[in-house]
């Protein structure tokens, strides 16, 4: 019963340390500069930086509270995002807009 309980944990780390590129989450937010709906690309301001992200079959939309399509990704909204990387990609997980587009 102990070795079952050693091998267990052994594969338990072992799998952890292995994991699928792309579970590390990370945040962005800022202020929407673009987004192209052909491409699924949404482009954010934050200062003087612009991140480039894309949006995929799984991600995520919410307008405020409630859950949205793309059609809420207006220039000049305040966003808040969780992404992961695929590669040099950033996969959108979800998207939180904020308030209303704000003139340019």
């Amino acid at each position: 019963m102990k070795k079952l309980l050693v091998l267990a944990f052994t594969l338990a780390l072992a799998t952890s340390a292995f994991a699928a590129p792309g579970t590390v989450k990370a945040k962005y937010s800022g202020t929407i500069d673009s987004y192209d709906a052909a491409t699924k690309t949404l482009t954010v301001t934050q200062k003087d930086r612009k991140g480039v992200f894309v949006i995929t079959d799984t991600s995520e939309v919410l307008q405020g509270k409630t859950k949205a399509d793309t059609s809420a990704l207006v220039a000049g909204q305040k966003v808040d995002l969780e992404f992961v990387m695929d590669g040099a990609t950033k996969l959108i997980q979800k998207v939180k807009v904020s308030g209303t587009a704000t003139n340019k």
